[in-house]
């Protein structure tokens, strides 16, 4: 027998960036917001040379400011004002400039923890949304009216009852398995070790995304002159490069990566992780929504991961502000008919790249290499790379166009 009933309008499971994200969109509109999160919420003020980063494309700033967050991120981030891409071992290159698409960055580079704060900052402010935390997801109940989170919090059992619940639980989403929906997986074989880097030469706001036939590295410009890297490799190599001391690391990604910017003088600390293609088969499911990594988890040859989750959650806002009951099923249907394009074309354009790049076969490369030309020569092919590079491909959000950028 359960001990407590809570009542609201929306339930969020996982406080994460993406949960947090979503409570703080909601905060303007007119329904209760309750967040279930398991691990305690550690904020530490203290920064790191490891910070882990994100990609925050010119898209996601308009969300961000839409939402009203982007002001005390502004000055904590830096700015990507060129894209440089390049595949090594051929000529051939494109660069894409944020003055030729009118913008003042083609993106930014965001530590996690600097946004964490900011989320949790603007949170605790009103009291709204009511956090669980830590509270563990037991089952889910689902009715015609109403979906039961049955959550488990300081020794007590608890329901918390909505009209709707959103899953943004990550990659190992909880609430997929519990309504039993399925995932399609695709293994790349690979795997991504991050670290950050200090190189000796200014990165002067450059993103360099260069293409190598074992797959692709990016250095993304951070404070400080660090740059953080996405080293893409197959899985067994990755577990060989966790191994080197530092200075051998370094050797190896100065001859994969080059001179570009100079001797690279400084490593923190790596991580790496296996790289698949997960889409969940249903994004919706009776009064149940699936977003984020718990949704789609893809690769991260072109930062697009967090963009596209800032993308649900924008339009899920959209469209629950104007809603009486935000769990109704047409809601919820527009909503899944209104994303899945914007998705699908995230998932064929980082393939495309991962399957096209990744590979050292002789008569690829040449094609490559006339292709990175091509669209390094003609402009609306490049327009049409940067618009997608930059959230700008699909229809802007309600959240976006209050920006004035859009």
């Amino acid at each position: 027998m359960h001990r407590s009933e809570t009542e609201c309008e929306v339930v969020i499971i996982g406080g994460g960036l993406v949960g947090a994200s979503l409570a703080c969109a909601l905060q303007g509109s007119r329904h209760s917001v309750h967040v279930v999160e398991a691990s305690p919420i550690a904020s530490t003020k203290q920064p790191s040379y490891d910070d882990r980063t994100l990609a925050l494309s010119w898209g996601s700033r308009c969300i961000l400011e839409g939402m009203k967050i982007w002001r005390p991120l502004a000055d904590k981030v830096e700015a990507i004002n060129t894209i440089h891409i390049s595949d090594r071992g051929h000529f051939g290159a494109t660069r894409i400039r944020h003055y030729e698409e009118h913008v003042e960055a083609l993106g930014y580079v965001a530590e996690n923890r600097v946004l964490g704060e900011i989320l949790y900052d603007r949170l605790s402010q009103d009291g709204r949304p009511v956090f669980h935390c830590p509270a563990r997801l037991i089952s889910i109940e689902q009715g015609p009216d109403s979906v039961n989170a049955v959550i488990e919090e300081n020794g007590t059992q608890r329901v918390v009852s909505a009209r709707l619940l959103v899953a943004a639980d990550g990659v190992v989403s909880q609430v997929r398995d519990l309504l039993h929906i399925g995932s399609s997986v695709q293994d790349y074989g690979q795997s991504a070790v991050i670290a950050n880097v200090t190189p000796v030469l200014r990165h002067n706001n450059v993103a360099y995304e260069r293409f190598t036939d074992a797959g692709p590295i990016a250095f993304l410009p951070m404070t400080q002159n660090r740059c953080s890297v996405v080293w893409t490799v197959p899985t067994a190599q990755a577990d060989e490069l966790m191994q080197l001391d530092d200075a051998s690391f370094l050797q190896r990604l100065q001859q994969r990566f080059g001179y570009r910017l100079g001797q690279l003088k400084k490593v923190g600390k790596r991580h790496a992780y296996p790289l698949k293609l997960i889409e969940a088969t249903q994004v919706v499911r009776g009064r149940v929504v699936v977003v984020g990594n718990a949704a789609h988890s893809i690769h991260p040859v072109a930062g697009q991961g967090f963009n596209l989750a800032l993308r649900d959650i924008a339009m899920l806002t959209e469209l629950i502000s104007k809603a009486e009951d935000p769990g109704d099923s047409r809601l919820l249907q527009s909503y899944v008919e209104q994303r899945q394009d914007d998705a699908r074309r995230v998932y064929r354009f980082t393939d495309s790249l991962v399957k096209i790049f990744s590979n050292d076969i002789a008569p690829m490369g040449h094609l490559r290499a006339a292709g990175l030309a091509a669209v390094g020569l003609i402009a609306p092919l490049r327009h049409q790379l940067a618009r997608q590079s930059m959230g700008l491909s699909g229809r802007s959000s309600e959240l976006a166009r209050r920006a004035g950028h859009v």
